[in-house]
């Protein structure tokens, strides 16, 4: 089970005070972090948790809702942290998840 799968922690993401946090990152770093760093521009869509949200964690807002542990992505910076280690999927051009055929 994926740690969003937990109601408890999925109620978090669902939250109004996660939902403003999220906009405030993607208003402070509108591009891609990690595409910016090789100097390419990419708008960013997701706001990731550097340290990874588990059940263990969740309930310590000192890390589910500190922005300093947050970072903007695109799809496909988002898609290769969380699913690389995915022999049975690969990524197209776009970054969308894909089934390796």
């Amino acid at each position: 089970m994926a740690e969003r799968d937990n109601p408890l922690i999925a109620k978090k993401y669902k939250s109004k005070r996660w939902q403003k946090l999220r906009r405030q990152k993607l208003i402070q770093n509108p591009i891609c972090e990690r595409c910016e760093k090789k100097e390419i521009y990419v708008p960013a869509y997701f706001v990731h948790h550097k340290e990874y949200i588990t059940e263990q964690n969740y309930e310590d807002d000192n890390i589910f809702f500190n922005i300093n542990n947050l970072e903007s992505l695109c799809k496909k910076c988002h898609n290769e942290e969380h699913f690389a280690d995915k022999v049975e999927y690969k990524f197209d051009e776009n970054g969308d998840l894909m089934k390796n055929e």
